[in-house]
């Protein structure tokens, strides 16, 4: 199954859409650039190598789940997840105690609420939002969502 494509528009905006586009952009390709830094010193940041997750394959984000060498956050594996349960419902369910052990409860909840909407994924990148099986968390932390569908986070 097919995703729609995020909304580029949307990644200034503090909204789940907006999330999802940003958590989807750090996956991508990003050329190489030089830039001088506030002391006037040359800095180079080399070529990231990446993929699009609307229309990579599922060996691709598997690998990338593997791949020990790169930091992951918690909200991009939760969106890989939720991404692959979408896109690939049938290698999902086969290759899911492949994928990772440690997220058996969370991958069995994402498989069963799975659905293809864009606020759906862009949750992960919130507080109290990131797992569905509630083990990140936090009672001191409110996440209000507005009339205009803007996000507001309360600290207790």
């Amino acid at each position: 199954m097919n995703i729609s494509n995020f909304n580029q528009n949307q990644k200034d905006s503090i909204t789940f859409e907006g999330e999802a586009v940003r958590l989807s952009n750090e996956f991508r390709s990003k050329p190489a650039r030089t830039f001088l830094n506030q002391y006037g010193i040359r800095v180079d940041t080399p070529v990231k190598q990446g993929f699009d997750i609307e229309t990579c394959d599922f060996l691709t984000m598997a690998n990338y789940l593997a791949d020990s060498r790169i930091y992951k956050s918690e909200s991009q594996i939760m969106l890989l997840h939720r991404i692959m349960s979408v896109r690939f419902p049938d290698e999902y369910t086969k290759n899911k105690s492949k994928i990772e052990n440690r997220y058996n409860l969370e991958m069995e909840l994402v498989e069963s609420q799975s659905k293809n909407d864009v606020s759906w994924f862009g949750e992960v990148g919130f507080q109290n939002k990131i797992r569905l099986d509630g083990i990140l968390t936090d009672n001191s932390n409110k996440l209000i969502e507005n009339k205009d569908k803007t996000i507001k986070i309360i600290r207790k």
